[in-house]
C-alpha cells in the first residue's frame, strides 16, 4: 500500500503507557502494563480539546508550555514543584473534569505481566505486543467509522533513540499485514519528545 496516495483520515491518535514493560522484575504493587490509544476527531481536538487544556495551563501557570507528566505531578517535580497541596489538588480536579468532558474514544490494552510471563515465549516484548493489540483495535474502530482506508496518524511519546527505532520497526511490521486481520493498516507513526 502506497500511503502517499491516501487521503488523511478524520482522526488523530495519541498513545501513552502506564507501567514498566519489562518482565524480568515485576513490581507486585503494579504488575500491569497498559497502553492507551486516545482517538480524537481532528476538528474536535483542534477547536475544543486543545483550547480547553491550554486555558487550564494559562490559569494555573500563566503560560501554556507546561508538559503534564503524571510522574512530575505526583512527585511535585519540574513545573509542579512550586504548587502547594491545595493548588495542586485544584489543578488535578480541573484536569480530571476536563478529561471527563472530552469527547474521545479510549482504546486500552491491559497486560497482566505475571500471566504473560507464564504463557508467552521469553522473547515476547510487552510493549510491542500491546501496540499490536492496540493497533488492531484501532483498525476495527476506523473500519466501523468508515475511515480504515484513510491515512491515520498515530503519535507516540519518544522513548529514546534505540527504543524508538525498534518500536517503529514493529509498528511497520504490524501495519504491513502482520496482524490478526492479515490486512494493511493505513497508519503512520509520529514521535513526540
Amino acid at each position: 500500500m502506497d500511503i502517499s496516495q491516501l487521503q488523511y483520515g478524520d482522526y488523530v491518535v495519541y498513545v501513552d503507557e502506564s507501567g514498566d514493560h519489562g518482565l524480568q522484575s515485576i513490581d507486585p504493587e503494579y504488575p500491569l502494563f497498559v497502553l492507551s490509544f486516545c482517538v480524537f476527531e481532528k476538528k474536535y481536538y483542534a477547536h475544543v480539546a486543545t483550547p480547553a487544556l491550554r486555558m487550564l495551563k494559562f490559569s494555573t501557570f500563566g503560560h501554556d508550555m507546561a508538559i503534564l507528566h503524571e510522574r512530575d505531578i505526583r512527585r511535585r517535580t519540574g513545573i509542579f514543584h512550586h504548587l502547594s497541596k491545595e493548588p495542586r489538588e485544584v489543578f488535578l480536579d480541573a484536569v480530571t473534569g476536563l478529561i471527563a468532558q472530552m469527547d474521545f474514544t479510549l482504546l486500552a490494552v491491559v497486560i497482566d505481566k505475571y500471566k504473560l510471563q507464564k504463557h508467552a515465549p521469553t522473547s515476547t516484548h510487552t510493549y510491542h505486543l500491546a501496540m499490536q493489540l492496540g493497533l488492531e483495535k484501532l483498525y476495527q474502530f476506523l473500519k466501523s467509522s468508515g475511515q480504515h482506508e484513510n491515512l491515520t496518524h498515530v503519535v507516540f511519546e519518544g522513548r529514546g533513540r534505540t527504543e524508538d527505532a525498534a518500536l517503529e520497526l514493529e509498528f511497520r511490521r504490524v501495519c504491513d499485514n502482520n496482524n490478526s486481520f492479515l490486512d494493511s493498516m493505513p497508519t503512520k507513526n509520529l514521535w513526540k519528545c
